[in-house]
């Protein structure tokens, strides 16, 4: 089944097209010569997003306290060009992958968007460079991707798995690799790689975020943090959809990062407020 699997990847008609904006939104904001009324122009011929960015924009965890911003030119440098790349992000994908009845994609994309809010917050207290922090996001909210891959390309088989998961003793990529030869987060990584222009780090982030305590010095920070958020928003009920036995948190890593009880409680607290407004600006 895993040679199946890799070879529906390999041919482009089996896979969901990444919607052409984000394509060329990732190009120019990639581009160091590219102009802010470029990027404003790109967005401007998608009303869906340019609409919602500027909600994004004046809510509270970015507009606060500032007058409201009018136009998307204001709202892009007040987001931020990557925000605004991750946001895109946010919206689109969702839309790409048909609903399974057998599989509540809005539970799967909450838990999504949880873990990037959640590891953007970590990344920001604990990660010193700037760029490695602009990694958390996108790499919390595709770190399951594999999920879906599996259900677009064997839906019926995937959906037969998870209905009989009996075994609460074992974490889904254990017996996703028992059932097809290769897990979720293999299968995810694969086909981003090979379809999508992200990051290889990012890419190595989603293929690892179930490897906590395996080597784990060896991964970059952000690519940790990641981990980390993914285990705290399971154990506090935040979870894919899945019923799948899920490992505690790693609190070792929050010690190791100088992150506080009394830290932790804040950032979910904010985590949670941003979580909600946010879902229910993009509304998938």
């Amino acid at each position: 089944m895993k040679d199946k699997l890799l070879k529906l990847i390999e041919h482009k008609g089996e896979i969901p097209p990444l919607p052409d904006i984000l394509f060329r939104l990732s190009s120019k904001v990639d581009d160091p010569n590219c102009e802010l009324s470029e990027i404003a122009g790109l967005i401007e011929t998608e009303p869906v997003l340019s609409g919602k960015l500027t909600k994004m924009a004046n809510s509270v965890f970015y507009g606060s306290g500032r007058e409201a911003s009018k136009d998307l030119s204001t709202s892009i440098m007040r987001l931020g060009l990557k925000m605004v790349l991750d946001l895109a992000y946010s919206l689109e994908l969702p839309k790409m992958f048909y609903k399974s009845k057998g599989f509540d994609q809005k539970q799967f994309w909450r838990h999504s968007l949880a873990v990037g809010i959640l590891s953007r917050a970590i990344g920001q207290k604990v990660i010193p460079h700037k760029k490695e922090q602009e990694k958390c996001y996108l790499s919390g909210l595709m770190h399951d991707i594999g999920i879906l891959v599996f259900y677009y390309l064997i839906p019926k088989e995937y959906a037969e798995f998870l209905s009989e998961i009996t075994d609460v003793e074992k974490t889904l990529e254990v017996l996703e690799e028992k059932a097809f030869g290769i897990s979720h987060p293999d299968l995810g990584a694969a086909f981003v790689q090979k379809w999508w222009p992200i990051e290889p780090d990012v890419v190595q982030a989603i293929n690892h975020h179930h490897r906590l305590g395996q080597d784990i010095i060896k991964e970059p920070l952000f690519s940790r943090v990641v981990m980390v958020a993914n285990q705290i928003m399971n154990n506090i009920g935040i979870t894919n959809g899945t019923l799948a036995y899920f490992k505690p948190i790693h609190k070792q890593s929050l010690k190791d990062w100088g992150l506080t009880t009394e830290d932790m409680t804040i950032m979910l607290q904010e985590t949670r407020k941003n979580l909600d407004a946010t879902e229910s600006i993009l509304n998938f």
